[in-house]
């Protein structure tokens, strides 16, 4: 990970005080769920629970682990036979540190790790009210561009968002009012390693604004000098 890029963690490292953390949670079954603790440090991923509900994953061993404030999701690389061999997911609901998790795990983890939370940044370069779209329905929410990261923030369960601009493939318009930023997560109805957001501007953006964000995301990925 680049140098500049753990700017973003200063704010946030004060409050982790350990290298792991444990707390009570619920792995939902199909029919109800067992109760037990998840424990997160700088190795892996373990949940212990009633028998034969006990696992524990190495941190190569996660394709992706997805943070939220109310769930950890875990992505593993064995595949589920009843869902045509598609990656096993297995989630976790319970009161999660996720911002001090996410500071612990992103230097070793990097575009592996997702998270569902918008961390602060100080006087953004770029910032915007804006409708996230989604599949049924959106949420609202600002989003902005800071020196080493973009952050969508909003009040709805889930679907805030921290990205390192390593963690960004592109970004696009087809309009003043429109923006897509695609992410290096993983789409969960399909196979690929991208996940496009598409967000409706609640007012135009400039076209040499736009051009300044593109180039800003380039050059932070080191595809432009």
């Amino acid at each position: 990970m680049a140098m500049a890029e753990k700017t973003i963690f200063l704010i946030l490292a004060a409050a982790v005080c350990a290298a792991s953390a444990q707390f009570p949670a619920h792995h939902p079954h199909l029919h109800g769920g067992c109760d037990g603790t998840l424990t997160v440090d700088e190795n892996g991923v373990a949940f212990t629970g009633q028998k034969g509900h006990a696992w524990r994953w190495k941190l190569e061993d996660i394709e992706e682990l997805r943070l939220a404030p109310d769930r950890v999701t875990v992505l593993t690389y064995v595949d589920n036979q009843w869902l045509l061999g598609r990656d096993r997911r297995y989630t976790f609901l319970g009161k999660v540190p996720a911002a001090e998790l996410y500071v612990l795990l992103r230097p070793s983890m990097e575009k592996r790790l997702v998270a569902e939370i918008a961390t602060p940044i100080n006087s953004p370069a770029w910032s915007i009210a804006v409708k996230h779209l989604g599949r049924v329905a959106g949420s609202q929410g600002t989003l902005a561009f800071g020196e080493n990261a973009v952050v969508y923030t909003t009040a709805s369960k889930d679907d805030s968002r921290t990205w390192l601009y390593s963690d960004i493939d592109t970004i696009s318009t087809s309009g003043p009012f429109q923006l897509t930023i695609t992410t290096f997560e993983r789409e969960r109805l399909q196979y690929g390693d991208r996940r496009g957001f598409n967000f409706q501007l609640k007012e135009p953006i400039a076209e040499a604004k736009y051009n300044q964000l593109w180039l800003q995301v380039e050059r932070k990925n080191g595809r432009l000098p």
